[in-house]
């Protein structure tokens, strides 16, 4: 199974070491929190199910559950995907987060290979780039890019690997979805992008945003203490 879809990147929206770029320390807390999470959910399972199967579902969701109390944690944001999902769909199910006008999403993609849409319209406008709005305080935004991050387990639960993608066109299912490009994240050790001398305890993340759906007084405080 491989996205062989690639379509003509625009000269309007970012190449693969731009994204790496503008998304600065990001990739390298995506990659210590689903790990964390990926460590926790193996731990469920050889606790409660030592010998028999692990339902997906449930894998899933508490791999996520993980991932997103790390990355809020660590200043990211992050909640569950808006999308509706069915629950067929369940270990697709997403987590979204804003970081400097970049709205991007987590996904569960095996290989690599961005997740059809479903019936979700809201999915298909994301993955054909269509803006997203969003609050900080009380001033209104949109985002400039959508980004995915694909993840998957190894055997074991263990994290395989983070692909970034910026997807194209979305569709029903996976078959009919494109992106523009669609690379393997860098893992922790390898990546180049520059760190700062003296990390701030939010992990320089400040800049993270809130979504449209933040209660307001909620985005009011954190946007003051910027």
């Amino acid at each position: 199974m491989s996205q062989t879809t690639l379509l003509p990147l625009p000269g309007d929206l970012p190449t693969f070491q731009t994204a790496l770029q503008k998304l600065e320390h990001v990739p390298e807390v995506l990659y210590r929190a689903l790990e964390s999470a990926a460590s926790k959910t193996a731990d469920y399972k050889n606790a409660e199910f030592p010998k028999t199967r692990f339902d997906a579902n449930v894998a899933a969701a508490i791999f996520r559950s993980q991932a997103i109390k790390y990355l809020t944690e660590k200043g990211i944001d992050a909640r569950e995907d808006g999308c509706h999902w069915t629950f067929k769909d369940l270990p697709f199910a997403g987590i979204s987060f804003f970081y400097n006008n970049q709205h991007i999403r987590i996904l569960k993609g095996p290989d690599g290979v961005l997740p059809g849409c479903g019936r979700s319209g809201t999915k298909k406008k994301f993955y054909g780039q269509i803006p997203t709005k969003y609050l900080i305080g009380n001033k209104p935004m949109r985002s400039d890019v959508n980004y995915i991050v694909l993840w998957d387990f190894a055997p074991g639960y263990v994290l395989e690997k983070l692909w970034l993608s910026l997807p194209a066109r979305g569709g029903q299912r996976w078959e009919d979805v494109s992106a523009y490009w669609c690379e393997q994240l860098p893992y922790v050790a390898e990546t180049q992008i520059p760190k700062p001398e003296t990390l701030p305890s939010n992990d320089g993340l400040e800049n993270v945003i809130r979504s449209k759906t933040d209660k307001s007084e909620t985005a009011k405080g954190k946007s003051n203490a910027r």
